[in-house]
C-alpha cells in the first residue's frame, strides 16, 4: 500500500479496515471495534473474524453485548465463530444471560462450532422462558448431530416438559437410529406436548411409507 492509499485509508473506513486486515493487525481492528463509529465497527468485527485470533476475543465478547447498532452484534457472533474451538467458554458464558438477544445468538454460534463441551448448556436452554431461545438451542444441537444423542436421551426425563419436547424434536431432526429406544418411552409421556414431539420424532426415523 503506497503512501496516497495510506492517506486515502485515514478518511476511508473501507480501506483502513482492509488495510489491517492485511497486515494481520488484531490489535489495530480491536481499537476501531472499540472506539470507532457504528459502520467501522460492522468492519472491524468482520475483519477480526476473518482473521480468528482468539487475541480478539475480549474485544468481540465485549461488542455482543454492546448496543447492536449496524449489526454489529451479529457480526461480532459471526466472528467469534470463525475463531471456533477458543471461543466456546466465552459463549457459554452469553448462553444463560440476561438478554434473550444474547442467548439466541450464543446458541446458534455455538451450534455452528460444534463444540461437544457446548451441549449441556444448549439442553438447559431447552427450558428457556423465550421460545426463539428454545427454538435455537434444538438448531444448535441438531446441528452437533449424534455426539448429542446421550445428553438428549438422558433429557427425556427431565422435570420439564419443554425439555422433553425439545429433546425429542432434536433427536427426531438429528435422525440418528439410536434415539428410537428412548423416543418409544416418550411417546407414552404425561404430557400431550412432549409425546406429539416424540411422535413426529419417530415419524422422522421411521417414515410411514
Amino acid at each position: 500500500m503506497g503512501l496516497y492509499d495510506l492517506i486515502a485509508g485515514r478518511f476511508d473506513p473501507e480501506r483502513r479496515v482492509a488495510y489491517l486486515r492485511g497486515r494481520g493487525d488484531v490489535a489495530g481492528l480491536v481499537h476501531l471495534l472499540v472506539r470507532g463509529a457504528p459502520s467501522v465497527r460492522h468492519l472491524a468485527a468482520a475483519a477480526l473474524g476473518d482473521l480468528g485470533k482468539p487475541e480478539a476475543l475480549p474485544a468481540l465478547v465485549q461488542a455482543i453485548q454492546g448496543p447492536d447498532e449496524e449489526g454489529i452484534r451479529w457480526r461480532a457472533a459471526e466472528a467469534l465463530v470463525r475463531i471456533g474451538a477458543p471461543a466456546v467458554d466465552s459463549l457459554l458464558s452469553l448462553v444463560a444471560h440476561d438478554d434473550p438477544d444474547l442467548r439466541w445468538k450464543a446458541c446458534i454460534a455455538l451450534g455452528e462450532i460444534g463444540d461437544a463441551r457446548a451441549i449441556p448448556a444448549l439442553v438447559e436452554r431447552l427450558a428457556d422462558d423465550d421460545r426463539f431461545v428454545r427454538a435455537r438451542a434444538i438448531s444448535a444441537l441438531v446441528r452437533i448431530g449424534s455426539i448429542a444423542l446421550p445428553f438428549l436421551t438422558l433429557a427425556l426425563e427431565d422435570p420439564d416438559a419443554r425439555v422433553r419436547a425439545g429433546s425429542a424434536d432434536a433427536l427426531g431432526q438429528i435422525g440418528d437410529p439410536a434415539a428410537i429406544e428412548g423416543l418409544l418411552i416418550a411417546i407414552r409421556d404425561p404430557v400431550e406436548s412432549v409425546r406429539r414431539a416424540a411422535a413426529v420424532a419417530l415419524l422422522r426415523l421411521n417414515p410411514v411409507d
